[in-house]
């Protein structure tokens, strides 16, 4: 971060932390330098907020569950023994998160950086990990209130210039009215089918139950939030050996042939990315801003990944074969417009726990396959030619002036980088045709850089 300094942000988590517990929970809380014990990795929870705008990255909240109900009942002001369900736990961890988030926000604004942060996620369980977001050295923090544990990751990064997406001058009422006028449903049945049909080959089908057969064993999800004017978040599940499948299909190798589970996060981060995207563009076209997280991933046996109360997902199931894929979406609506969106598209809301039965709402005859694939050939994408790159000592910066030379580590006579959309799409060479710039393709890189470069 160049507008911002790690110390100012370490300065905005620690205080804002321990004035919360404080002042909210009446809990005395202290940053430490210890690390939390191995204890903490199990039955969790993580609360998670994304940054978009010229701020992208990802704020994490991580505590045991048993802390998570202490937690709870001091912010409500009850015996723990008093706290109804679940939901009431998620949403006091959520809100810990936002208002950690929030702070680290309005710093980000002072500084001249414009940015939104999404409705909190959270990832409960007794057996998972996530795949941290390869994309900045990330601040790490931890916590103690007597014998109990909190840790805090942060890992953002700057984009100078990326806020058109979430620029609004639109009122409250306009946006629940648009959001509600997208079909959900719609988009991302054709755009899962679209997607697995012409990116690795496979054909799925939506269905509306899953089979007796199917069990829920070491399974991924990769997940995306939607921040802006639309608020919201979309899921993909599955199983670890059917992500392998997929990997080998998308890679145009053999399953055994896979040399890491990085390369099916790497997969899965792709696809999450793609559909969440395609899904993005419907809001887009119905007249919304908003941006698409940098993909998560999470991996276990046991755990689930949902928002907080404002956002009521709904499931889709689809089948490959003998493999289920389950998809989890929704956007924060308005209560009023939320009932009337559900009644009208007859969307079934997502189960509490995601070892219950899932069901999927009909599909009003066929699907085309192919039904998405024209609505995404006018959406503009940045080109972005890459020269090459070199790192200075601040001391060598401070010298630069009119007519210096800046040695890059790129060779003479070596092909350049072409990125769409920051990702690394092809090489080539300059030319210079009728007095402009341009380049000259050689090469377009496999699927296998492709995905390591949005990492």
């Amino acid at each position: 971060m160049e507008k911002i300094t790690d110390d100012t942000m370490r300065q905005t988590i620690v205080s804002t932390l321990i004035e919360t517990f404080d002042a909210m929970l009446s809990m005395t809380l202290e940053a430490v330098d210890e690390s939390a014990p191995a204890a903490l990795d199990i039955n969790r929870m993580v609360g998670a907020i994304h940054f978009g705008g010229e701020v992208v990255g990802v704020m994490s909240f991580n505590l045991s569950e048993a802390f998570a109900l202490t937690v709870t009942a001091a912010m409500l002001g009850i015996e723990a023994d008093q706290i109804k369900n679940q939901e009431e736990i998620k949403d006091v961890i959520g809100e810990l998160a936002n208002i950690v988030a929030g702070n680290l926000k309005t710093e980000f604004l002072d500084v001249g950086l414009t940015c939104v942060i999404s409705t909190p996620s959270i990832t409960s369980g007794s057996d998972f990990k996530i795949d941290p977001v390869d994309i900045a050295e990330p601040l790490q923090f931890t916590f103690k209130s007597q014998d109990d544990w909190v840790q805090v990751e942060l890992c953002v990064k700057e984009e100078i210039g990326a806020k058109e997406d979430i620029m609004s001058d639109l009122s409250s009422e306009v946006i629940m009215e648009r959001v509600a006028g997208v079909d959900i449903k719609t988009a991302i049945i054709n755009s899962v089918i679209d997607v697995f049909y012409t990116m690795l080959d496979m054909e799925v089908e939506a269905i509306q139950e899953v089979p007796e057969s199917f069990t829920e064993e070491m399974r991924t999800v990769g997940s995306v939030t939607f921040a802006g004017e639309v608020d919201g978040m979309f899921n993909i599940q599955v199983n670890d050996d059917f992500g392998k499948a997929m990997t080998a299909a998308m890679l145009g190798m053999e399953v055994d042939e896979i040399e890491s589970e990085e390369e099916v996060y790497d997969v899965i981060r792709e696809l999450s990315n793609i559909i969440g995207g395609n899904l993005k563009s419907n809001f887009v076209d119905a007249g919304l801003s908003c941006v698409l997280s940098t993909p998560a991933i999470t991996n276990g046996r046991d755990f689930k990944v949902s928002p907080t109360h404002v956002i009521t997902p709904s499931r889709f199931l689809f089948s490959h074969k003998d493999s289920i894929i389950i998809v989890e979406a929704g956007v924060k609506r308005d209560k009023s417009v939320s009932e009337e969106a559900d009644d009208e598209t007859g969307e079934d809301k997502a189960p509490p726990s995601s070892t219950d039965q899932v069901m999927m709402t009909e599909t009003d005859g066929e699907v085309d396959q192919f039904k998405n694939l024209g609505l995404v050939m006018d959406i503009p994408l940045q080109v972005t030619v890459e020269l090459g790159r070199s790192k200075r000592r601040i001391n060598d910066v401070l010298k630069m002036g009119p007519g210096s030379v800046v040695e890059l580590e790129q060779m003479e006579g070596e092909p350049v980088d072409i990125l769409i959309n920051q990702t690394l799409i092809a090489k080539g060479f300059v030319v210079v045709e009728k007095e402009k710039y341009g380049i000259r393709i050689s090469e377009i890189v496999s699927r296998k850089e492709r995905m390591k470069s949005i990492r």
